[in-house]
């Protein structure tokens, strides 16, 4: 949603697969709410399928590999689609400070099965940028005591700020979905808030859900800068990849959860 307005509303139900390899930009099958095509810049593939009013596969399994900087895990398996909003700030699409806007996402409710993996919706302006740019992501990521739904930012240089996080309870984690969504409420800040529903319900329109906000950006973890004063939004399922001396023992656990239900949508 863009000032008011869904922009774009992502069933995933055209029985098909994204297969975006190291990194293609690919048509999305629909179109933004002007009549333009959308595409998605894809790593790794994703099936897409009818069944449940429509749902993307998101497996770590079917990614790629990315080295990242430290503190960030240095080696992950990733699978990624993002949707081109654009990077011109005056774009008919563009996510700006001087928009309002939100991004969510409905997901199947699953524990990522290895510590640290996680399924996730983005912002970012680290689009083949150099220096790079910012992202925040919340995301459902287990951890050695369980799993969490997490805030973090980062500034794919070094950065790594967790803006906000809560231990999620039994009860939370046998609802059958989950409800992400990042907001950017109006053109008088830069501050984004990360909110969360548990729930039941195929589509977001049917979704039963009631919203609880997880966090907000500020100064030391905004995604806008000067010069990148734009965000691209998107959805992502990962895992670390271990050392290999530790390799072999968890192979069989590298799994990537996630179904991304009725939206990717702006």
């Amino acid at each position: 949603m863009r000032n008011g307005t869904t922009i774009f509303d992502d069933s995933f139900n055209r029985n098909t697969t994204l297969n975006g390899g190291s990194g293609t930009n690919l048509p999305s099958g629909t179109t933004f709410s002007d009549g333009t095509p959308a595409s998605y810049f894809v790593q790794g593939s994703i099936p897409e399928t009818a069944a449940n009013n429509g749902q993307a596969q998101l497996n770590a399994a079917n990614g790629i590999l990315r080295t990242q900087t430290p503190p960030s895990i240095p080696l992950i398996q990733i699978v990624n689609g993002n949707l081109r909003t654009g990077t011109d700030p005056a774009g008919p699409q563009s996510l700006t400070p001087a928009n309002s806007f939100s991004v969510v996402g409905l997901f199947d409710v699953a524990v990522p099965s290895v510590v640290l993996g996680a399924y996730q919706i983005y912002l970012s302006n680290n689009i083949g940028q150099s220096p790079p740019g910012r992202g925040i992501q919340i995301k459902e990521r287990q951890t050695d005591t369980g799993p969490v739904l997490q805030f973090q930012w980062n500034d794919n240089a070094g950065g790594l700020t967790i803006i906000s996080q809560v231990a999620l309870t039994p009860a939370e984690l046998a609802e059958p979905q989950l409800e992400n969504e990042l907001s950017h409420d109006g053109a008088s800040s830069d501050v984004v808030t990360a909110l969360y529903a548990f729930g039941s319900g195929n589509t977001l329109a049917s979704f039963n859900g009631i919203l609880t906000a997880l966090g907000s950006t500020d100064s030391s973890t905004d995604v806008f800068t000067p010069t990148l004063n734009w965000a691209q939004s998107g959805f992502e399922a990962i895992d670390p990849v271990p050392e290999p001396s530790s390799l072999a023992i968890i192979a069989s656990g590298i799994l990537g959860f996630g179904a991304v239900r009725r939206r990717k949508k702006a």
